[in-house]
């Protein structure tokens, strides 16, 4: 890998292989292959989701466990619940929901008392 972290695995909560698909890398490897629309519709500033090419990856700053947890914001499915989240996970949550503009977990992570 260009940055020398190696891949670790493919998420097996995000590893969709059917339609528009995207492939995101955490800082730590993980790769997350989500639906394109997904990310449009759900997100302000996710990067790179306007690239007709399913060979690109879009690498983010985040570790891949918060980089799970955010994505489970975009899918069309219950929301998990961060109530249950140590003080640093939370950080690093809002901070990449705020940053991507993932609309629908920033109340959450306002909501969640400290």
């Amino acid at each position: 890998m260009e940055d020398g972290k190696s891949v670790k695995s493919i998420s097996s909560r995000f590893s969709a292989q059917d339609g528009d698909v995207v492939t995101i890398k955490s800082w730590d490897g993980k790769l997350f292959k989500v639906l394109r629309r997904n990310l449009e519709i759900n997100t302000g500033a996710f990067p790179d989701t306007n690239s007709d090419s399913q060979e690109d990856v879009i690498s983010l700053e985040e570790p891949g466990r918060i980089v799970k947890i955010v994505l489970q914001f975009v899918r069309p499915q219950k929301h998990p619940t961060l109530k249950d989240l140590d003080f640093d996970t939370l950080l690093g949550v809002a901070k990449s929901v705020e940053k991507y503009e993932v609309f629908s977990a920033m109340n959450e992570c306002e909501l969640r008392p400290l």
